[in-house]
C-alpha cells in the first residue's frame, strides 16, 4: 500500500485521519508504520502505538524535550533512509550584523518521500549538528511528508490539531523553501517506500 493510498476515504487509517484531528507526528508515525507493514484495524491511536510504544511511538511523537528529531530518528530506525539538517534556514548575519550568507533547507530528492521537521525557537546548543538541540518553552514544531517529483512539484501531508489532516500538491521546494527562520531536519526516505 503506498503512502497515499493509506490515507484514502474508507482505509482504517484514512478513517482515523478524518475522524480525529491527529497531531502531526502522531499521523506521520501511524503513516511509517503502515509502510512497515502494520495495518491494524480498526485503526485507533492506541492501537497503533501499542506495539512498539517505548521503542518507535515515543520517539516518533517527540515525547522527550532533549530529542527534538526524534521523529526523524525514529522513522530512519523503522525504514531506513538518511537525514539532512539545518540548524538555521535563511539569512545569516555576521558578528557586525550584516548579511553574511543565504543558508537552503535541505535538499529534497525527485522521486521519494521525505519526514520534514521543522523547529522555530529551538535551543540548538553549543555542538555543530543536531545531537545537542534542545526544545524550550515557547519552541514549535511540525511533522509532516513531503514527496517531490520529477518536475519538482510537491505533495505534502500534514496533520495538526486544530485543522485535521491535509493533502496539499503543487507547491515547490526550492531555496530556502518558505523556512526562513526555522531548523529543519529532513529523512530522505528509501525508494522502496511508495
Amino acid at each position: 500500500m503506498t503512502i497515499l493510498e493509506s490515507i484514502e476515504e474508507g482505509t482504517p487509517l484514512g478513517t482515523l485521519a478524518r475522524g480525529e484531528a491527529l497531531p502531526c507526528c502522531t499521523l506521520v508515525a501511524c503513516m511509517m508504520l503502515e509502510q512497515a507493514g502494520y495495518h491494524p484495524d480498526p485503526a485507533t491511536v492506541d492501537a497503533y502505538a501499542a506495539p512498539l510504544r517505548d521503542a518507535y511511538w515515543a520517539p516518533a511523537n517527540v515525547w522527550s524535550r532533549e530529542a527534538p528529531w526524534s521523529a526523524l530518528t525514529a522513522a530512519r530506525d523503522l525504514l531506513g533512509g538518511h537525514w539532512a539538517y539545518e540548524g538555521l534556514v535563511g539569512e545569516r548575519a555576521d558578528d557586525d550584523g550584516n548579511t553574511a550568507e543565504l543558508v537552503n533547507a535541505p535538499r529534497l530528492t525527485p522521486g521519494r518521500w521525505h519526514v520534514v521537521q521543522r523547529w522555530r525557537g529551538l535551543e540548538l546548543g553549543v555542538g555543530v549538528g543536531p545531537s545537542d538541540d534542545e526544545v524550550i518553552d515557547g519552541a514549535t514544531g511540525h511533522t509532516y511528508l513531503v514527496y517531490v517529483d520529477a518536475a519538482g512539484a510537491c505533495t505534502v501531508v500534514q496533520s495538526r490539531t486544530a485543522l485535521g489532516l491535509r493533502v496539499s500538491t503543487g507547491g515547490t521546494w526550492v531555496g530556502t523553501a518558505g523556512l526562513d527562520g526555522y531548523s529543519v531536519g529532513v529523512l530522505t526516505l528509501p525508494s522502496e517506500v511508495v
